[in-house]
């Protein structure tokens, strides 16, 4: 899954676009924009539909997924971690100053690059497969 196709997300989620657009905070007109290319969804769009696409995909249990444990992080990376330090290791995607792959990462645009590619982020964020028509 690209981790900024709301349509995908939304899809998902099974809901219509101002359902959409109600749960994570703007409007209509913006889903539509971004939806249809014409926008580029904002980092706090994408975040909080990705928050509500793992909380759903995941239920209570997405608070058992621990980052710094798939991927085997050594204690010297996990106590300097952001992550791991708040005990947030299910939303390592979503906080910035964490440690991905050994480097902290301060912006939004160099974070979705690494959990983009990232193992664990590719396993919370997995849409499942399309249905054939």
């Amino acid at each position: 899954m690209e981790i900024t196709d709301l349509k995908a997300i939304r899809a998902a989620l099974g809901l219509s676009q101002s359902e959409f657009a109600a749960l994570v905070g703007f409007s209509v007109r913006t889903i539509q924009s971004c939806e249809q290319g014409w926008r580029k969804p904002s980092p706090a769009l994408v975040n909080m539909a990705l928050l509500l696409y793992t909380a759903h995909r995941h239920g209570a249990a997405l608070g058992d997924f621990s980052c710094w444990e798939f991927c085997d992080c050594p204690p010297e990376r996990r106590d300097r971690c952001v992550a791991y330090l708040s005990r947030q290791g299910h939303l390592c995607w979503f906080l910035t100053g964490t440690l991905c792959q050994g480097k902290r990462v301060r912006d939004w645009r160099q974070k979705r690059e690494i959990c983009g590619d990232c193992r664990f982020f590719q396993c919370l964020m997995a849409l499942p497969p399309k249905e054939e028509a």
